[in-house]
Parts: C-alpha cells; structure tokens; sequence
C-alpha cells in the first residue's frame, strides 16, 4: 500500500489548520478543514477550488464532524460553541453553547435521522450528547442537553487529569469511546449509557481516536509517542505502534479496515498496514505539526492539515 501526493494547498488557512473531514458532495465529495483563524472551509475534491467559507465562530475551530445524512456538518471552537451547518447550501441550523471549557472534539452519533453530538467535556470529565431545539424567532436552532456518560470519580486531587480531549463512535452507532489527559480511554454502551471499560497502556493525553469499520477494534494517537490498537470486546491492548519522533495528534483508519494513518508533532504523516500491524511509509509534506488526518469515505485518498496553514492531499493504492 502507497501515499502519492495529489495536491498540495499552501496558505489554505490564515493561521494553523487543526482539523479536517469529507462530506458527500453530488456525486463525489468535498474536504471540509477547520482552523485557529475561526473559519472552516470547504474545499473541491482535489482541494484546488475553496467552495465555501463558513464564519461564525469567535476563536479558533478544533474540531469538524459530519453526519450520516450528508447534510450536516459540525464544528467546535476555543469559544465553547458548536455550530451545525449544512454544508450543501451554506445555512447555520443551529449553534449550541456549551459550559466554558466542556468541548473539545465533537462527533456526530450514526444511524440516527436527527442529528445528535457527544462532545468531549473537558473540565467536565465526561462526555456530553447535544441535540437540537426550535428557537422562537430565529433561523438557527438552539441546543437541547440530551444527557451525558460520566467518567468513573475520582477525587477532587485528580479531576484535572480526568479531563475529555478527545470522542468517537463506534461505526454500528452502538458504542462510544472518549481519551483522556491522563491517557485512559472509557468506552460507553450508548443505549445503555453505561460505562463498558476502561483501556490502559498511554500515560500521556490521547487526542484522538478511530473505530476500525468493523467496530471491534479502536485506534488511540497520544502524546506519548504512540498509536495503540485495543480489542473492544476483551478491552485489551493488541498492538502499541511506535515511530513518531513527537506527539501523536491524529489517527484515520481506512475504510477497508485494512490501513490506518498517523499525524503527529513531527510534521510527519505514516502509513501503517493494519492487517501486518507494520509501517509502510512516512509522507514529509509538511513543516510543521499535523494535526488532522482524513481518508475519504470511498477510501481512494487521504487528507492532512497542519500548522504550517498547508492542505496535502494524497492517493491511496492497496
């Protein structure tokens, strides 16, 4: 399997990209990129057209999700908002305000018609679901607190470290995982609203984190240098993949279940083969941290964003 660049968007931003995902577009789709400069832009297939720049947020965007219906989009600032935008005509359907530092990355739950974020709470210490309400007079709708999954208590010592970074459902919609700044990651049975487990093995906070297609398996990047690959039904740690030089930020897994990709402070995106749990190649594009790492839902390319404001699009062969 191979990275081969595509297409490289300098300036994309004006300021440092910190995260990206693809929405369906007609009959192809678009790469939609959120950034320290407040904006979320979406971007043609090939990101060598800007198609729409979405504004609204008052600092900047650290995470984008999208919806199962292909018309939803999320994005979630420094400014404690989450704002839902159809990303087909450009409107605002609604803008969530949440508590000061109690969002952090956003996902959408899947195989749900009306559309429902858990967000990572942060100071919190767990993760919250947020849906949607009429707001008499206004366009947008407003946020409605669905409920929320509690991290297990701790003492007032250690609240801090129990602090929610990072959020992903399981792809079946059934399971919902969030890292921790302590580098723990609680999985949650989302009907029940009950905690499943609790994986160990990081000891630095976890940034983000991916189901494998299948839903059997999750992938965890932290700063510790490593992506560790858990078994969700035994809770139990498979594989710890080393070879970052710095922070682990990112982690997309490819839709065939077969690959997954790393982005990390040392401006360095890899390419490991799930299937031989080995490194198959290292992509310097960039220059400076990578914070986001995409692959298309049709899996043939893969997308990153960085501090150095650069967009780099890859393709992707088996």
């Amino acid at each position: 399997m191979r990275l081969s660049v595509a297409n490289k968007k300098e300036e994309a931003h004006e300021d440092c990209i910190w995260t990206a995902g693809w929405a369906p577009k007609g009959s192809g789709y678009q790469l939609l990129t959120g950034s320290v400069d407040e904006t979320v832009k979406a971007w043609s297939e090939d990101i060598s057209t800007l198609g729409t720049n979405f504004t609204g947020h008052t600092l900047g965007v650290v995470s984008i999700t999208l919806h199962s219906s292909g018309v939803w989009a999320g994005s979630s600032a420094l400014d404690s908002f989450i704002r839902l935008w159809d990303h087909n005509n450009s409107s605002t359907k609604a803008i969530i305000e949440t508590p000061p530092s109690e969002t952090w990355q956003i996902a959408f739950q899947p195989n749900v018609a009306e559309p429902v974020v858990a967000a990572a709470g942060g100071s919190s210490n767990k993760i919250t679901l947020w849906g949607t309400e009429p707001q008499e007079g206004a366009t947008e709708e407003k946020g409605k607190e669905l409920r929320s999954y509690l991290l297990p208590a701790g003492d007032d010592k250690h609240k801090r470290e129990r602090f929610v970074m990072s959020v992903a459902y399981s792809p079946d919609g059934k399971l919902v995982a969030c890292g921790t700044q302590i580098g723990t990651v609680a999985i949650f049975d989302v009907e029940a609203g009950k905690l499943i487990s609790i994986l160990e093995g990081h000891y630095k906070p976890v940034r983000s984190l991916t189901f494998t297609p299948d839903s059997t398996m999750l992938l965890t990047a932290c700063d510790d240098m490593h992506t560790h690959l858990y078994d969700v039904k035994h809770a139990s740690l498979i594989e710890a993949f080393s070879g970052h030089e710095s922070r682990v930020l990112s982690v997309s897994c490819h839709p065939s279940g077969n690959a997954f990709a790393t982005g990390s402070s040392d401006a360095k995106v890899k390419l490991w083969n799930l299937s031989t749990r080995s490194l198959e190649q290292t992509a310097n594009e960039h220059s400076d941290q990578v914070w986001g790492v995409a692959f298309r839902p049709d899996g043939q390319q893969l997308a990153s964003v960085s501090d150095d404001k650069s967009v780099v699009l890859y393709s992707f062969s088996e």
